[in-house]
């Protein structure tokens, strides 16, 4: 109990010189910002309660919301305390209309308007092609598929997500609900419902759907796929296999070196998010009760294994 007062203790003064400090946390350097998370991920690996756990959520929402002031206050302000919007554009259309990003000057992907104001003399003083060419022909101050194709995704930094896997985040166009008029109240058309009435039959099948009887269906149904692939991948192999032959055998039948079945291939379902995160529920409780082995093979892919 004392060990869990100082630990809520320190969190609460932690959480206090957030709003208090405020502006300590705002500035253009991040560093009290990310002390104030080192000691924050050094205080939760003691917690065990979720009371505690509760409270660093609580000051993990107060430093997310300092952070997105802090970006607010970055790319919005002058030139020297933030990110011109316009000087912004106004580079983003000459790296358009040069066709910035493709090497060679005479790539098929450039337009004609493109190559000529990559000449070094072009529109010079009294050349003969100084008014042979609008700005903006063809387009390419606003093509920004060649913006986003060039610049913005050979230098997205985040991990590729698969679009089954979006879940709450794949946005999903509302439909107008039009709102209905009930009718109006009436005592004489009121019904009796009588309460239904449960028999041991009933409870009996409803017990069929419990997290013990799902967890030995999804522990039977493994146990099966995983004798299956070994038996075929014994048939098939022939003697003296070379490494590349025996790994694409096994890849065919969704086998790791280490005899369990290729974890990502068995829990998603690429049709359903929501069967995706319930497969993966199940299988934690497998885990965790030690009926099923969670190992990685020699490229830290995980496998399931009975």
């Amino acid at each position: 109990m004392q060990e869990r007062r100082e630990i809520q203790r320190t969190l609460r003064d932690l959480q206090q010189q957030l709003r208090e400090n405020p502006d300590e946390f705002l500035k253009a350097d991040p560093q009290a910002l990310l002390n104030y998370l080192d000691q924050s991920d050094q205080i939760i690996k003691n917690v065990k309660q979720t009371a505690e756990a509760a409270i660093d959520a609580r000051g993990l929402v107060i430093a997310a919301d300092l952070s997105a002031r802090r970006v607010q206050r970055l790319t919005s302000g002058t030139v020297g305390n933030g990110l011109d919007v316009d000087e912004f554009v106004s580079k983003c259309i000459t790296y358009m209309s040069h066709g910035r990003g493709i090497a060679s000057d005479e790539a098929a992907e450039l337009s004609s308007t493109q190559r000529w104001r990559r000449q070094p003399d072009r529109g010079a003083l009294g050349a003969d092609d100084e008014d042979e060419y609008e700005v903006g022909d063809d387009g390419d101050m606003m093509n920004w598929p060649h913006l986003g194709r060039y610049a913005a995704i050979p230098n997205v930094g985040r991990p590729g997500l698969a679009g089954f896997l979006n879940g709450p985040l794949s946005v999903e166009k509302k439909a107008r609900k039009t709102a209905q008029r009930a009718a109006p109240f009436k005592v004489s058309n009121l019904k009796e419902v009588r309460p239904q009435e449960l028999r041991a039959e009933d409870l009996k099948k409803s017990d069929k759907n419990d997290l013990p009887s799902i967890c030995k269906k999804i522990y039977e149904r493994l146990k099966i796929v995983q004798q299956e692939a070994q038996d075929g991948v014994e048939n098939e192999l022939e003697e003296d296999p070379s490494s590349d032959v025996e790994r694409e055998l096994m890849d065919r039948h969704s086998l790791r070196s280490t005899g369990g079945i290729d974890m990502l291939k068995f829990v998603i379902n690429p049709h359903s998010f929501g069967q995706t995160v319930e497969n993966l529920f199940y299988i934690s409780f497998l885990i965790r009760e030690g009926s099923v082995k969670l190992e990685f093979d020699e490229n830290g892919l995980p496998s399931l294994g009975v």
